[in-house]
């Protein structure tokens, strides 16, 4: 049984910030699958940093308001406690892949280490599949809170 609550809408400070976050994740899944199809050619000192410090700075801000945003909506347009824990575990997997990547891509710029490509492709491939599996399902969610269609 579903029930129906009257359509919603946050303030631009909730979805739409939400979905400016999105674009920026989508621009740097976008670019990194870039990386993986250009390896084993390695991106520039400059456009790994930059990409390293995109990563953090999705992985620290954005992952974290979105769950914010997700928790503090109304109840009746609240996504349950499966959709928050599966957001928050995939948040999780994304920051540590995140992590790591960012690591290996600073030190494979840094030597010219071309010979773990195989593992840096992986790396990337991880990241940004995740990243965009985490974009699929807040999509859903905003969805799911602006219909007022929760499960009851």
């Amino acid at each position: 049984m579903t029930r129906r609550s009257p359509p919603f809408e946050l303030p631009i400070s909730g979805f739409q910030m939400l979905e400016d976050d999105h674009a920026v994740q989508r621009s740097l899944c976008n670019e990194l699958e870039g990386v993986a199809d250009r390896l084993p050619a390695l991106p520039s000192s400059a456009e790994a940093m930059r990409l390293c410090r995109t990563i953090q700075r999705v992985t620290a801000t954005h992952f974290a308001r979105a769950e914010r945003v997700f928790a503090g909506l109304p109840v009746a347009h609240r996504p349950g406690r499966a959709f928050l824990s599966a957001l928050h575990e995939m948040h999780q997997f994304d920051r540590m892949h995140g992590e790591d990547l960012a690591s290996e891509l600073r030190r494979s710029v840094e030597t010219g280490a071309e010979r773990d490509v195989g593992k840096l492709s992986y790396m990337l491939r991880c990241f940004f599949d995740g990243c965009r599996r985490a974009i699929a399902l807040k999509e859903s969610g905003i969805e799911i809170a602006r219909r007022g269609l929760m499960p009851g």
